[in-house]
């Protein structure tokens, strides 16, 4: 069960799409997405929003771009300080993308 952990312990800065985002270092991606409220990363093949859904690398829900291209599951990488990466799902609204 995923567990909202407090923005107040975030130790470390990761950028998605470019923006700030804090996060605590070691999580994985996909729970620092979903602490942030970020719950749809990237459009399935239908169009409909995917996120992190699994969190165990089954679902292949959570998939994101890193900065040197490479495709990953967000629940498969960990959070390291500065650390770029990208939504597939840029072209959706903020509104799509947040609870």
């Amino acid at each position: 069960m995923f567990r909202n952990r407090s923005s107040e312990q975030c130790n470390i800065t990761i950028f998605v799409d470019d923006k700030p985002v804090a996060a605590h270092e070691g999580d994985l991606i996909a729970t620092t997405l979903l602490n942030n409220g970020i719950v749809a990363v990237h459009p399935a093949p239908g169009g409909a929003a995917r996120g992190p859904y699994c969190l165990m690398g089954v679902c292949f829900d959570c998939l994101i771009r890193c900065e040197d291209g490479r495709t990953e599951q967000a629940c498969q990488i960990y959070a390291k300080d500065g650390m770029k990466i990208y939504l597939p799902l840029t072209d959706q609204s903020e509104k799509d993308v947040r609870e």
